[in-house]
């Protein structure tokens, strides 16, 4: 009977130092490479439904310019799994798996994967250079 109340008081004990009211604040760069995931995803978003004027506005001109001259397609799928996130003094890397489907008219789908460094100014989280295989641009077809 002695130990059968030696463990209730270890789990009231453990029960309540555990369930303390303080949450963890995530740091400075977690928030950042959060903010990094949302940027890239409300890009994705924007390049699907081919929102010229949005997407100028959340990617540098020169890249963007490369992106919407191939905006050829019907319909797009597209998926990325995110991996890394390496901060610099001057941006934000964010490396990415990806997935993508274009369907252009009267030809077949086009299916290609692959991997890239999205690449973002830190100050204004804008879209400015992608290191490897680009995801917004439709894949060569041999015909």
């Amino acid at each position: 009977m002695k130990n059968y109340f030696i463990v209730i008081g270890l789990l009231v004990f453990i029960s309540f130092g555990c369930s303390g009211k303080e949450s963890v604040k995530p740091s400075a760069d977690a928030l950042l490479a959060t903010e990094a995931y949302n940027r890239i995803d409300v890009i994705k978003n924007t390049y699907l439904l081919k929102d010229t004027g949005t997407l100028r506005g959340l990617i540098d001109a020169k890249l963007a310019e490369s992106i919407l001259e191939d905006l050829r397609f019907e319909k797009a799928e597209l998926s990325f799994t995110p991996g890394m996130v390496r901060i610099t003094s001057e941006s934000v890397i964010v490396s990415v798996s990806w997935q993508g489907i274009w369907k252009i008219a009267k030809k077949k789908d086009i299916n290609n994967r692959g991997t890239a460094n999205l690449i973002l100014y830190k100050e204004n989280m804008k879209l400015v250079k992608i290191d490897g295989d680009n995801p917004f641009i439709i894949p060569l077809t041999r015909e």
